[in-house]
């Protein structure tokens, strides 16, 4: 639940990710590797999932030695 000029801030790890398309797939994005299931997002799908938000901003970074790929998505509900 997001009140009125309530702000959601989410990471997601995205498509250019170096494990997207590895491991056991399990459809829609979504990955089984080394005994972790991660769902990848591509930006279709970001924005998909703000429908009724303000999309403010999505902010791309890596973290860790593989590096891991991901988004910082930040979104805005009017009001």
């Amino acid at each position: 639940m997001l009140r009125p000029g309530g702000a959601l801030v989410h990471t997601v790890r995205h498509t250019g990710d170096a494990h997207y398309g590895a491991g056991v797939a399990h459809g829609d994005g979504l990955y089984e590797h080394g005994g972790f299931a991660v769902l990848f997002f591509d930006r279709a799908l970001v924005d998909e999932l703000a429908v009724g938000r303000q999309l403010a901003e999505v902010h791309g970074f890596t973290e860790g030695a593989l590096p891991r790929r991901l988004w910082r998505v930040t979104q805005n509900l009017p009001g």
